[in-house]
């Protein structure tokens, strides 16, 4: 089969691997559609926090057909329709491990293969304003960055009674963070962010800000978007050896709390209803996935794929592994 694998900083390739072979308490799955994560072009262009343990297949929002399952497996059967966790969705063919079954939903039959693949990337939404955030009716909520997880973000924001101001620089994403639930849209180019807080929140500032992009200097202005016991969520991860400067006062004598959200829990603590709860949502219409995707590439463009990401001119990128 072929599948694309990242053997090192900006070393991406397509290559020929064997089918992969399942233990009795695997299934293995004929792969559809697999978007295209920011973390994954991270992994491509700066060495990661934690190791790679190259080479590696990196896709993880992907969806696709069963079409072996193990002697173990009880809750699953050929030809379903699923969506899937773990890596390995660059490819042809994958297996779902053991431990990665319970995170394995059904798809819902009018949720299509690529709305499938937002499952992932949705539970992952959901974690950071349910559990991290810890959004409520009322709130007043800052989303710094408008792209596919942030509108995400937005939309389960304003959905769970928050008042959402997003900050995005690219105009369609402007128009799209309205769409998705900003009752307030800034041009971080033409307009002070914290001016523009300050009277949306009658001088009081944010109760939370959620930073979806890594950036050094955009985490430290978040900071100084919230008020008292305000929180700032850390959802974007970064390159390896970022460091921020912050004023611990502001900290101190505000009584922030800066906290950090990766995937939908770690240490033992994930949620992963959270998996459930993004597939009803989706097959709900409480978001428009389908709204997101910009563009689609089979398997063997996955380089102009990148490419056209890294230009900054794509929303969310989905790959056809049925197409060529």
């Amino acid at each position: 089969m072929k599948e694309v694998k990242l053997f090192g900083i900006k070393d991406l390739r397509i290559v020929e691997s064997p089918i992969p072979i399942i233990e009795p308490d695997e299934i293995l799955v004929r792969v559809r559609a697999c978007g295209i994560c920011p973390t994954e072009i991270r992994k491509f262009t700066t060495p990661n926090y934690k190791p790679i343990p190259f080479p590696v297949n990196p896709g993880h929002e992907w969806t696709g057909d069963i079409v072996e399952v193990g002697s173990k497996v009880e809750d699953f059967k050929v030809g379903s329709r699923i969506v899937a966790e773990g890596e390995g969705g660059y490819a042809e063919f994958a297996k779902i491990t053991a431990s990665n079954l319970k995170y394995t939903q059904q798809l819902p039959d009018n949720v299509s293969y690529e709305e499938g693949t937002f499952v992932e990337p949705l539970a992952d939404c959901l974690h950071a304003v349910r559990e991290r955030a810890k959004v409520i009716a009322g709130d007043k909520v800052v989303v710094v960055g408008a792209g596919p997880m942030g509108l995400s973000i937005i939309a389960v924001a304003a959905r769970s009674g928050g008042n959402v101001m997003a900050i995005e620089p690219v105009k369609i994403r402007r128009n799209f963070a309205h769409e998705f639930g900003a009752e307030v849209v800034i041009d971080p180019n033409s307009d002070s962010i914290e001016n523009s807080v300050l009277a949306w929140t009658n001088g009081r500032r944010a109760d939370v800000c959620l930073a979806t992009v890594g950036i050094p200097h955009v985490i430290e202005s978040c900071i100084k978007l919230v008020g008292e016991r305000g929180r700032v969520v850390l959802f974007g991860g970064g390159g390896a050896g970022q460091t921020i400067n912050i004023d611990p006062n502001w900290i101190h004598y505000k009584e922030i709390s800066v906290i950090g959200s990766e995937w939908i829990g770690v240490g033992g603590k994930e949620e992963k209803d959270l998996y459930r709860i993004a597939t009803e949502w989706i097959s709900e219409g409480k978001i428009s996935v389908n709204q997101l995707i910009s563009h689609r590439f089979p398997m063997n463009e996955i380089h102009n794929a990148y490419k056209l990401i890294m230009s900054g001119q794509a929303m969310k990128v989905i790959l056809q592994m049925n197409k060529q």
